[in-house]
């Protein structure tokens, strides 16, 4: 079989526009740089890629899943050398220039609401008085590596994280264990024992894991205090200068359901709470 014969196996015309095979799905897509990546962006020469973007992505994702720890350390390596710091300023920049994120935000403003909306139902419930007891009871240290306190505000200039152990338990503290921020990124919303079984930290020990699966079973009972039926949550005006107060019932799970009253102070919010409460 000639060159030309095997260029036109995964090629076609169709008025007028050439088509290419993708070698992984089969489907036909315009040979441009629109639906295929370029084997090497300094040789143009060498032509498209044989595998379509959706597939090249697809690729990517289950590649970075299968891999996580080293993707992660990759990456880390990556922004703290001199040429990927550039590169991260240069894209920065780039963004700022093209308006990516601001257009992005005033296209997008349902998604946005939303975003901001499950981020603020995600919240924890804890009391500064539960969050210190937790913070003692794993030693003011990383529950899964055992970074301590001192050393995370070192390196990330910041508190340990308060961790959902379910990412779809309850937002007291039965669900909460402090985690750096390392380790809250890489488990993400993986569950404790995927995590522990998939050993990307190796720190995390058989004993570091009995003892969350103590306190989220029983060692939070000796700690955690009675919270009324509702919750008052303090959010930003459209000024970005003053801020207002939201009454919100919630669910088994601390979870916040619906808006039941809003004022400027939380005093404001008395009014709601007997009435809808009857307290």
């Amino acid at each position: 079989m000639t060159k030309e014969e095997k260029y036109w196996l995964n090629r076609k015309i169709t008025n007028e526009i050439l088509y290419k095979k993708c070698n992984k799905c089969l489907e036909w897509y315009p040979e441009t740089e629109e639906y295929f990546y370029m084997r090497n962006k300094s040789k143009p020469q060498l032509g498209l890629n044989a595998v379509c973007k959706k597939c090249n992505v697809k690729s990517s994702l289950k590649y970075i899943n299968e891999h996580w720890d080293g993707f992660i350390q990759n990456v880390r390596r990556y922004i703290r050398n001199p040429k990927g710091k550039a590169a991260m300023k240069r894209n920065q920049i780039k963004q700022v220039e093209k308006g990516n994120r601001q257009r992005y935000r005033q296209n997008n403003p349902d998604k946005m609401k939303q975003y901001a909306k499950n981020k603020m139902h995600k919240s924890h419930d804890i009391k500064n008085l539960e969050w210190k007891s937790c913070y003692d009871i794993f030693n003011y240290e990383c529950a899964y590596c055992g970074m301590t306190l001192e050393e995370h505000k070192n390196k990330y200039r910041e508190q340990l994280h308060k961790e959902h152990v379910d990412n779809k338990g309850y937002l007291d503290l039965r669900n909460c264990v402090p985690a750096c921020k390392s380790c809250n990124c890489i488990k993400h919303e993986m569950e404790l024992n995927e995590f522990f079984k998939a050993g990307y930290i190796e720190k995390f020990t058989k004993e570091k894991y009995n003892k969350i699966i103590w306190w989220i079973t029983e060692g939070y009972k000796d700690y955690i205090e009675d919270k009324p039926p509702y919750r008052i949550t303090r959010k930003q005006n459209d000024d970005k200068c003053t801020y207002h107060y939201e009454l919100w019932t919630v669910d088994e799970k601390r979870n916040m359901v619906e808006c039941i009253g809003i004022g400027s102070k939380k005093k404001d919010l008395n009014k709601y709470i007997k009435q809808y409460y009857n307290l």
